[in-house]
Formats: C-alpha cells, structure tokens, sequence
C-alpha cells in the first residue's frame, strides 16, 4: 500500500510565505501577491525579501529566519541554487508544503539532475510535498490560495481540477476555457515532479467534494502502482477523469522524455489501460474542454440509451447523424408515444424521426417547439438530447428562458448548440445551468465521452484473477532463448494447445514417435544456433511415412551442419501435422511503465501491413481478452464470412488468458514471448500453438 501524501496545506493554506517576493511590476515574485490579493486570499501572507519592508500591502520580512513557524504553503522563487538552502531555512521554520517556481533542474542537464535529486531527497527527509520545480504554481479558486505566477483573470468558477504536465499548456486551456464559459476551481502545473507527481494530484482532486470532474494534459507517467491507485480514487469518489494523453508519435515520445523525464510508454498500452480503467481520452484541447463542459453540468440518469437530437434544418440533421455514425454514437429509437407526441406537436411537413426537424415554423410556435424537446427527454430511450440553433436569434429573449427552465427540469443532460449566437445569449444559458457548446460536431463528440463514461461505470468490475491450478505451473526460471520444443511444453503447462510431439535424438526415434502420434507429421531442427529454421532446411512438412521420416531426419541434420558446422542440435522435434484454420498470433512485450504487454492480432497481412493489432497490459480478464478480438478489423473474419463457419472464439479467449498468466507470473525474468501462428479452428474445436519463441531477460539459454 503506497503511503497517500497530504496536500491539504498546499491546496488549503491557511497561511503562505513567498520566498523571492518583489515589488516589481510584472516580475515572477510579484504576480503571486497580486494575484492572491485580486482573488481575496483570507490566510496570513509573509512576502521575503532584504530590500523590502512592504510588499503590496503586506509587511514583508528580510529573511526566511523571522518568518513565524508552521506556514502551510512557502512560494520559492529564487535562482536554482539557493532553492535548497531556502527550502532547509523553511524546513527549520517547520513548513508544511512548497512549490518551487524555479527551474534550472533536471531539464538543464547533468548539474540539473544533481539538483533536482537533492530536492527530491529534502523532500522524503523532511516529509514536505514540493511542487515542481519548474513549476508555474497552482490556485484554488475556493479560498483565492493563488500560488501562481500565471497573469490570468479569475472571473469563472466551475467544479474542475485540473492538472497539467505543461505549464503553458494549462494556461493556454485555462484562457480558452474561460471564453467558452468554463472556468477551473483547482489548478496545478506539476513541473518537474520531483517530489509529488501527476497522479499524487489526481488522488487529493478525487477526495475533494466540491470537484465533479478532473482533467488532465499527461506526457508520461514514472509509477504505475501509484497510477492505478489514483485513478481507482477518482472511480471511488465518482470523479470523471479526462486526459489528454500526448507523446503518441516517435518524436513526440522523446520530447515528452526531455520535458518532464517521464516513461512514454506504448501509447496503444496507455489507450487501452485508460479505456479498461474508464478514463476518458481525448484528442485534443477542444475535446478536453468540451467534455469537461459537459461534465461539469451532465445528469447522470440511470436512463441508458441513444441520442436525440432536434434541429431546425433537415440539413442539419443530417450531417449531425453522419457524425454520430463516425464517432460511434447511437442515436436514440424512439419509443411509439415519443413518435406520436410529436407528430401532434409539430407541422406535418417536420420530420418526428431522430434527428428531429422541428423546421422554421418553430419559430411562430416557440410553446410546441419547446414541448418537443421535453418529449424527447421523457423518451426512456432517450439518454441525452442536442439542441442544434444556427439561426432565429432575434427569439433569444423568448427561447433562453424556456430551455433553462427545461434543462433545469428534466434528470436528463441537455446540449443546446446556437451557432452565432450572441455573447449575451451564450452567457445567460450557461449562467442558467445549460450545457452549451459552440458546434453540433464538437458536442457530439463530448457527448459520446460523457455517455461511454456512464455506460462503463455501471460494468466496471474489480479485477478478476485469472489462473491455473498451482501443479500446472511448474515452470522454472526464463533464461535467453528457449528453445521451440521447452517453450512448448512451458505454455502446455498453462492449458495452452500444442500439437502431439516429442524430441527425437535419431532417426529410429523420429519414426517411433510418428508412429505413436500418426501421420502426416512435421519434423523440425531444435538448436538456438538457427533462428529461421526454414531458411537452413530445418523445417519439412506433411511426411507420411517411415521412409519419409527416417530420410527427412538424416536431410535436415545434413543442412543444418552443412550450414553451421559447430551448431548445436538437441534434437528433431516431431509432431503432428496440424489441420488448416485461421492463423492469428498472440505476443508479449516488456513495457518500461506497464510491464508486460499482451498482443493479438490476424496473421499475415493484417499484421505485416495494416498493422491490425490490440494491445493490453496484462494480467488480462476474460473480459480483456473478449475486447481485445473483438477489436480487431480482422475480427469479421474470426466471426465467420462468405460461408465460413464461426471459429472458436471461446477457445481463443482462454487462451489469450493463459498466456497472460503465463507472462505475469513470467514478468521478472521474461524478456518476450510469441505464439505465431496460433491455429484457430471451427467453434468447438480449440487452438493449436504451432510454433513458439519465448526470450527471457537473462543473457544463459534454457536447456531442453
């Protein structure tokens, strides 16, 4: 159990020091004074600094030693070198928490790093959270504690924590925000992390009541424990948690790395953890802040089903219905009285089919057109409902009112969209509770977050544990390359399928064997020597006989020695020839944050070129093995096309499992694994490991 630290007296400070104030207009230890008086911070304030006696109305103290004790909250702001020395002062004077404005750190090469180690070391010595350095602050908009040297205006307040990997990206959203009506009530620039990381600010914004939503721009993470953890808090406590996970592309991983020395990681690792762990992904600043909109006002109904949608153009509705289709998300089938309802309602020339047409008549019978939307939300079908508006302005007056009262009374979530409307109409809907987004297309994206949100709060279930009888796992340690016929009998001992076979040390041997198991039989080189055993001969296929085994015996080992006259040979193994059926693969890979990794996709093609591949950190759930196929754009083909019959997808689920328990039990001494091909027959009739590599971390081969 990771030890939970405690940022109450750095996000409710009853009292801050600013080491580094300044008098000066506009400079870094300036702006935090401002700021704090501008937003009517009630705690004590102690500005420091020798060439001061008063700061902005605050009596400011010559040095960090006649500061009073047991500040909450110290603001550094000084030159990286005298960071320390400051913060050991501050230490003795018994502060509670800090955040370092400075940089200078690891971001500015070696000496950076040293640096930035022994703040990290203060840090646990003294048990004092720090955050950053290179911090532009944080603020909390519920006590005006504004730590921040960020020049923003302070004028809306909303439910959102948000925390950021980027200093300037924070800022920029937070101005971006505001324009469209949201404002952020917590707000913290994580800096360097040194001492407190990304998800420490998670955990604390999960516990906070007055908080409905958190969002996030996230570079990389250092602690996955410390990961799940905090985003198990945000489920615990009902926060939605939205982030903008970037450092997808080559590059962008690298300058991620640079900036915050962050773990990248596998992106498709981090979408599906995100996705398994209900975390909601989002492309892009829009995105980010339209959802956090959304959430911010959304009623969560226990009502689960479609979009609807009303508009006063059939245009409209079209379009917006081919974005639904784009983004996944269903639109609502309405329920025989909804249909009826508004056949009464509206003109016979409107369309009553989701989307809704109410068209231009609307406008001279504002009472029905309003009545309309009310039906749609009392449709049980009917989870969510866009209003799409781009024109009819001048009704503003009459209209605004009536879609604040609806909004305030129906427990469903209403997106209302007027495009151009007036800044006048915009703000009074939003003062008046009303979910507003500025374009249909952007709502519905932010509406399909929201409701995949809430659909998957209701399955999300605690881990399963997945596993093998304890004396089917009698597998020994992995060491370098293992050879094809261990790696088998290593995953058969985890219920995986392998063909009938044995090690031959002869040709007399390789015969007793194909007659024990039957023809037509496969023969293969066994010897680490040869990594492509096709390529040496190593490999000869469909034998039928005792003459072709005992002949294709003595060809094989001819080959391979004529190859490599020092390899060693431990032997041929012989199995049985397996019957044809669709050719997938099942892998593992060690990621640096999420350990190992498993992967699934279709054989051939589909891996070579349109690299169609599901990728999930293990252990995996049946429930993630289920998703992981079905993923897939080849999964139609597993399904069964053109008269093929369905394979065996139970079969290929468990499997999946197993290898995933093979790997976690595996995951301190195994490099790699992979099973290509796999054979996946007719449903009902299993899997067939045809062919096995298995690496561990370890430099020593296993032997047979």
């Amino acid at each position: 159990m990771r030890k939970i630290i405690d940022l109450n007296p750095m996000f409710h400070p009853k009292s801050i020091a600013i080491i580094g104030a300044s008098g000066g207009k506009g400079k870094i230890g300036a702006i935090p004074l401002q700021n704090l008086k501008s937003c009517g911070y009630e705690g004590d304030v102690y500005p420091v600094n020798p060439n001061y006696n008063e700061i902005n109305g605050y009596k400011c103290y010559h040095n960090i030693e006649s500061l009073p004790k047991n500040i909450d909250l110290a603001i550094v702001s000084v030159g990286a070198q005298n960071v320390l020395p400051s913060l050991e002062k501050l230490a003795e004077r018994e502060i509670k928490s800090a955040v370092v404005f400075s940089s200078g750190f690891s971001e500015a090469g070696e000496e950076g790093k040293k640096l930035q180690q022994k703040l990290t070391h203060f840090s646990r010595r003294f048990k004092i959270p720090v955050c950053g350095p290179n911090s532009i602050g944080l603020f909390n908009l519920s006590n005006g504690a504004m730590a921040t040297f960020a020049k923003l205006k302070f004028t809306q307040r909303d439910p959102v924590g948000f925390i950021t990997q980027s200093g300037a990206f924070g800022t920029f959203t937070y101005e971006l925000a505001k324009e469209m009506g949201l404002g952020y009530e917590y707000f913290v620039s994580t800096g360097n992390e040194a001492a407190i990381d990304f998800f420490d600010y998670v955990d604390f914004f999960a516990k906070q009541e007055n908080l409905k939503v958190i969002g996030g721009y996230i570079e990389g993470a250092r602690d996955l424990e410390k990961m799940e953890s905090a985003i198990e808090s945000a489920q615990e406590n009902n926060k939605p948690l939205v982030m903008m996970k970037v450092g997808n592309s080559k590059k962008g991983a690298e300058a991620a790395a640079s900036h915050t020395s962050s773990l990248a990681g596998n992106q498709s690792v981090y979408e599906s953890f995100f996705r398994q762990k209900n975390v909601v992904q989002v492309s892009d600043e829009e995105e980010l802040l339209d959802t956090l909109t959304i959430f911010t006002k959304a009623k969560a109904s226990r009502e689960r089903g479609g979009l609807g949608i009303v508009t006063l153009s059939g245009g409209s509705g079209i379009i917006m219905a081919d974005k639904c289709e784009e983004y996944g998300v269903k639109l609502a089938k309405f329920m025989p009285e909804t249909t009826s309802k508004l056949t009464e309602l509206l003109p016979s020339f409107a369309s009553v089919k989701n989307p809704v047409d109410v068209t231009a008549q609307a406008f001279h019978e504002l009472d029905k057109f309003l009545a309309s939307l009310n039906v749609l939300l009392e449709d049980k079908n009917v989870e969510t409902v866009i209003f799409y508006m781009q024109i009819g302005h001048h009704l503003a007056p009459q209209l605004v009112p009536g879609l604040i009262e609806i909004s305030k009374q129906t427990n469903k979530t209403l997106v209302v969209c007027w495009t151009g409307a007036s800044k006048e109409t915009k703000d009074a809907l939003i003062s008046g509770g009303v979910c507003w987004l500025p374009t249909p297309s952007r709502a519905i994206k932010a509406v399909k977050n929201f409701m995949q949100y809430q659909k998957n709060r209701e399955t999300l279930v605690q881990h399963e544990v997945n596993s093998c009888e304890p004396q089917q796992k009698e597998v020994g340690p992995i060491q370098g390359v293992v050879t094809e016929f261990l790696g088998k009998q290593m995953i058969s001992k985890y219920g995986i399928s392998i063909p009938k076979g044995k090690l031959a040390k002869s040709a007399v041997e390789a015969v007793q064997v194909a007659e024990e198991i039957g023809y037509p039989v496969v023969l293969k080189v066994i010897s680490n020597d040869f990594t492509h055993k096709s390529d040496v001969g190593g490999v000869i296929i469909n034998l039928k006989s005792k003459k072709e085994v005992n002949e294709s015996y003595h060809e094989i080992i001819k080959k391979c020695y004529d190859s490599n006259p020092s390899a060693k040979i431990d032997g041929i193994l012989v199995e049985k020839m397996s019957e044809r059926g669709t050719e997938v693969f099942i892998g593992c890979f060690q990621d640096p944050l999420f350990g190992p990794c498993i992967m699934f996709g279709l054989g051939g093609i589909y891996v070579e070129i349109l690299k169609d591949v599901a990728v999930r950190k293990a252990p995996l759930t049946r429930k993630d093995a289920i998703e992981m196929i079905k993923s897939i754009q080849g999964y139609k083909i597993l399904e069964g096309i053109r008269g093929q019959k369905p394979s065996d997808i139970e079969a290929l689920v468990s499997t999946l499992v197993h290898v995933s328990d093979f790997c976690w039990d595996h995951r301190n001494d195994l490099k790699e694994l992979d099973i290509n091909p796999l054979i996946v027959y007719e449903e009902g009739k299993g899997v067939l490991a045809l062919d096995t590599l298995i690496i561990g971390k370890a430099l020593e081969p296993s032997n047979v």
